[in-house]
């Protein structure tokens, strides 16, 4: 209710910091990057955490949130590239495109996670928005890695071309990512839904019905995180 709160007075820039620095499990390098810039990305990056936490009831203490730690980011090649990659003969050559780009995505997340570490302690805002590149890029990663674990469970190529934002404005991209965002939300939900229906004492033929409808959304939920990782490197460019 609070977070809803901010949101319906303006979403105070301070105000919101104040609010995801306390809710749980909140990350600290980002507590740190809001607080060092004011900046149109950031103000998105800020509501967007609040709106993931928007039914979290917030934690009862009111004792201010701790000083933040120093920045700790560890990347495993070796774990990471086992977990994510699939061999291009396992795959249609249509999934080549985006496997291709999940490898790219993953080398310049390292390459990034080797720059982090020539940085001198005081380059402390470079370090942040390095951190903050890492993360979009990993996000990026896990979402190829969904479509492409969808093929190989169910055999079925996801039709994921892209939408054209291209004249988009800043403000229009945004604005497109906020309602992605809601659309992701409302399949994630119905996935749950359905998962928990599949459980069940069902007859076979709901069984069936219900398999047939949890297998479509599953399909629109990728679809639509697809869309919003776009948007998400469309708003990185700008």
């Amino acid at each position: 209710m609070e977070i809803q709160n901010w949101i319906n007075s303006g979403c105070n820039y301070n105000e919101g910091i104040s609010l995801y620095a306390k809710l749980p499990g909140h990350s600290k390098n980002l507590v740190r990057l809001f607080l060092l810039k004011d900046n149109a990305r950031n103000r998105e990056k800020l509501r967007y955490e609040l709106e993931k936490h928007i039914e979290t009831k917030p934690p009862e203490s009111t004792a201010p949130p701790k000083a933040p730690e120093k920045v700790n980011l560890q990347v495993n090649s070796t774990s990471k590239a086992n977990a994510h990659f699939y061999r291009l003969n396992q795959l249609p050559t249509s999934l080549h495109p985006l496997a291709i780009k999940q490898r790219t995505d993953f080398q310049e997340a390292i390459s990034l996670k080797l720059q982090l570490n020539e940085l001198h302690p005081d380059e402390e805002g470079v370090a942040l928005e390095i951190c903050l590149q890492i993360e979009d890029l990993f996000d990026a990663i896990e979402t190829a890695q969904k479509v492409l674990d969808h093929y190989v469970d169910h055999k079925v190529v996801l039709n994921l071309s892209p939408r054209n934002y291209k004249d988009y404005s800043g403000g229009q991209l945004a604005d497109a990512r906020r309602n992605k965002r809601t659309s992701v939300t409302k399949y994630k939900k119905r996935v749950q839904a359905l998962q928990e229906k599949s459980l069940q004492n069902l007859s076979k033929n709901d069984q069936n019905k219900t398999e047939i409808q949890l297998q479509k959304a599953k399909g629109n939920l990728l679809k639509h995180e697809m869309e919003l990782q776009q948007l998400t490197e469309l708003i990185n460019k700008k």
